[in-house]
């Protein structure tokens, strides 16, 4: 289905769950192992294999076209959302309970060792994003955004009904997001090549899985926006 020109109207920029000081394309972190492997991925029989494999898409391709995705919304002046995971409480009890009880099992009692509080190193949108004055930084304690935080509330005061999504897991974090955009009546676009997941193998199925009403790639969507510039300047 293309995707009319209109829909960069009452339009925002979001990306989800890309944070960090992501690595630079090129970079080859060091190979997941079976033993280094999350428990919960291990049950499902996942190789490490195909960790990697996501994982080097994230940084080769997904990272840098989330970034020209970013630039490009704000030379259409869009609003820019970024969110990420920050939880407050230091004994993690404003966490979402099925999260509460996957890192207990995963990174034990100690909550001083669990990622994504507030305090952490990890708790802030991705640094290459150069995130500016008047952009909007959101912290999440749900996999759905939209339950976890108020995003809602922004979107509906800034009057957007049309969201561009980037970031991931597609079967976790931006796919429940995207879910729950568009049960409130957002229409959602995901850019398939800015996106990751769990695993590669599952990064394309869980789009479909979870649903959008328009995907595109980045070249398509640099070519619609320069499009819309163009048509703004006659």
């Amino acid at each position: 289905m293309s995707i009319p020109l209109s829909f960069f109207e009452d339009c925002a920029f979001v990306s989800v769950d890309f944070q960090g000081d992501a690595p630079k394309p090129g970079t080859r972190l060091e190979r997941t192992t079976k033993d280094k492997m999350m428990k919960d991925y291990q049950k499902e029989g996942r190789s490490p294999e195909d960790i990697d494999a996501v994982r080097d898409f994230a940084i080769d391709v997904a990272f840098p076209n989330a970034l020209k995705i970013a630039d490009m919304c704000r030379q259409l002046k869009l609003p820019m959302i970024f969110i990420h995971w920050g939880y407050m409480f230091k004994d993690a009890m404003d966490l979402d309970p099925e999260v509460y009880d996957h890192f207990m099992d995963e990174f034990g009692t100690d909550k001083s060792k669990w990622p994504h509080h507030m305090d952490g190193s990890d708790s802030f949108p991705m640094l290459q994003y150069g995130v500016r004055e008047g952009e909007y930084v959101l912290a999440k304690t749900a996999q759905d955004t939209f339950t976890s935080s108020n995003i809602d509330y922004v979107l509906r005061n800034l009057k957007v009904r049309n969201i561009i999504f980037v970031g991931g897991h597609t079967g976790a974090c931006l796919g429940k997001t995207i879910r729950s955009a568009r049960e409130r009546g957002y229409k959602a676009l995901i850019i398939e090549d800015a996106t990751n997941d769990g695993f590669e193998s599952t990064r394309l199925p869980h789009m479909e899985e979870f649903g959008y009403d328009y995907k595109v790639k980045t070249k398509e969507f640099l070519s619609l926006v320069e499009m819309r510039l163009n048509l703004g300047q006659k």
